[in-house]
């Protein structure tokens, strides 16, 4: 994982950009293992300056970036290689991605691969400048044209004082030709990653009056397979039982023996631990304190814990945990780390610590924990405790979160950035004990509501619109996940020199939800009510796996069971706090 930066800017000396100040110290907190800059001359009067931090997450030894070869090709890849490099885990995704896209070209090596990334690279024979995100956005990379001085800057973060900065959508791969470059008219392409639709129009039309350029639409590079739903064939008795008890774990338990839905659920079980497994073993066997030591050329044997969990005890995060239980040596630790907000109480004087952060997540938490406990009784799960006051929440909110949720705005972002950047950073309580995490890599759980039917919008759209409005929300939730969460969510945890992997959104298991129709992934009706009917087949995961609490804990969104959110605020406003 890095964090990446590129600037094309009007310089007839050596001298930097002045957009790397601004840049330079955001972009190396997300790669604490190297930094480093090259700048080559494009022309008399413009420059491409690169630039890249180093978090080193694959291969057995790390590759310096910017990463050039001998045809002085320059690649900045954030990102990892999770299937469709044919080599052993030696070798770095980013050595084997500058081979392939010379060998195979771009648009091949991007049909081969599988996993997470954002990119810059320049090919130098044809003065083309390549970037893109990934089709689900999973790592950041923001866009910025200073039409004043005609500067084009790429990066992973930035921070507030740098306007006008917009994130590129991910939505295909982007070229942009230098062979004649001209600031007032860019020869800009794209390749879009599915057939274009609305959506995929209007974020063109937002670059195009950014750049005030007209953007060319090259062909599709994964043509889309997806085949119209036929509502006549909703079944709404799929998830039907006749059942006496109004038990829910009764109810999930005849579920479950119907065999066509055991063997689906099965299947969903298969490859989300296929995705737990490739994400906790692609890295590195040390912890973040251990690596300073080997990248200093010393011996250590590591058995601190690398593998962190982002744990509220709801059912995304408690399936995520008993799943990785089977990936991890027994001889290392799982931290879970539970994230607190301070509950102001009008009679702060009767108020103890235990009150203070007792919060709806510490509590699921803690359910969770003890299920934990009893499934995967050899290993030792760290319950880390983080509580955040008031006080240390506005400190570092306007000092540093708010740079990193940039260009997003809304109280809804300042919310989720806010305490995934507490959590993602890890520093706690740990059995009443000071504690920091040393894991470097961190499983979060989203995606897993935008496949599986997770909101309370979900249940109100099928009640008042029917299923034809539900197939169409949830298709409208995963394509615009990019833009709305994770490119944020990846700024905000990279922050700490930590990576975020998400195992729900591997493209193994999207590929497989979306063949499935919704009324058969979830059922959120009168019959089903909250805590069962919504994900309902991730539900009978959680069941198979006897995490009975968790299977049934009503969905709660991130920032109410951390209690950062103010319920009476609207989530769409623009926050005065950042």
């Amino acid at each position: 994982m890095c964090g990446i930066f590129c600037c094309l800017h009007n310089s007839q000396s050596d001298e930097l950009p002045l957009e790397w100040n601004i840049c330079k110290e955001r972009i190396s907190s997300r790669g604490p293992d190297s930094l480093c800059e090259k700048q080559i001359k494009l022309s008399e009067k413009h420059c491409l300056h690169f630039a890249a931090s180093i978090l080193w997450t694959q291969g057995s030894q790390m590759t310096i970036q910017p990463c050039v070869d001998e045809d002085d090709n320059i690649l900045l890849w954030n990102g990892d290689v999770f299937s469709g490099n044919s080599n052993d885990n030696t070798e770095s995704d980013t050595t084997f991605i500058l081979r392939s896209f010379k060998s195979l070209n771009i648009v091949p090596t991007l049909k081969l691969i599988k996993g997470p990334y954002s990119f810059v690279y320049f090919n130098k024979s044809q003065k083309i400048l390549y970037f893109s995100r990934d089709l689900f956005g999973r790592h950041s990379l923001l866009l910025n044209f200073n039409s004043i001085n005609s500067s084009l800057t790429f990066t992973s973060v930035t921070r507030r004082k740098f306007e006008n900065t917009h994130e590129i959508p991910a939505i295909g791969l982007f070229a942009l030709n230098l062979q004649t470059f001209n600031p007032s008219n860019f020869s800009l392409s794209c390749f879009p990653w599915r057939m274009p639709n609305d959506s995929f129009h209007e974020q063109i039309r937002k670059l195009e009056n950014l750049l005030n350029s007209r953007i060319q639409i090259e062909d599709v590079i994964f043509p889309s397979r997806e085949e119209s739903l036929n509502l006549v064939n909703v079944d709404e008795k799929y998830f039907h039982v006749n059942v006496d008890s109004e038990k829910r774990e009764d109810i999930m338990d005849l579920l479950l023996k119907k065999e066509e839905i055991f063997q689906r659920m099965e299947k969903i079980e298969r490859l989300l631990k296929a995705s737990i497994e490739t994400r906790i073993k692609k890295q590195p066997s040390y912890c973040k304190n251990c690596i300073k030591l080997i990248l200093s050329q010393e011996t250590v044997k590591c058995t601190h814990t690398k593998i962190g969990i982002l744990f509220s005890g709801g059912l995304d995060s408690s399936i995520l945990a008993v799943l990785a239980d089977n990936f991890v040596p027994k001889t290392e630790s799982i931290d879970l780390i539970n994230v607190a907000f301070e509950k102001v109480n009008k009679n702060p004087k009767n108020q103890n610590l235990g009150e203070i952060y007792n919060v709806p997540d510490r509590k699921t938490g803690r359910q969770s924990l003890a299920e934990l406990e009893t499934i995967c009784p050899d290993r030792n799960w760290n319950f880390v405790e983080v509580n955040i006051s008031q006080e240390e929440l506005n400190i570092h909110r306007s000092s540093r979160i708010s740079d990193l949720i940039y260009p997003l705005n809304t109280i809804l972002d300042e919310s989720l950035g806010c305490a995934l950047w507490f959590a993602s950073r890890g520093i706690g309580i740990l059995n009443e004990e000071p504690y920091e995490s040393p894991c470097r890599i961190l499983l979060l759980g989203m995606g897993a509501d935008e496949l599986f039917g997770g909101y309370m919008r979900h249940r109100t759209i099928l009640r008042q619109k029917g299923w034809e409005a539900l197939i169409e929300e949830l298709k409208l939730e995963l394509n615009r996940i990019s833009d709305r969460n994770l490119g944020r969510d990846d700024r905000v945890t990279s922050d700490h020199g930590k990576q975020a992997r998400f195992p729900y959104l591997d493209e193994n298991l999207v590929e497989f939800v979306q063949t499935i129709p919704p009324w058969e992934r979830c059922c959120p009706t009168e019959k089903f009510p909250c805590g069962l009917g919504d994900k309902l087949l991730l539900r009978l995961v959680a069941r198979k796996l006897n995490l009975k609490n968790a299977a049934n804990f009503p969905k709660r969104a991130f920032q109410f069971g951390s209690r950062i959110a103010n319920g009476r605020e609207n989530a769409k406003d623009v926050s005065n706090r950042l």
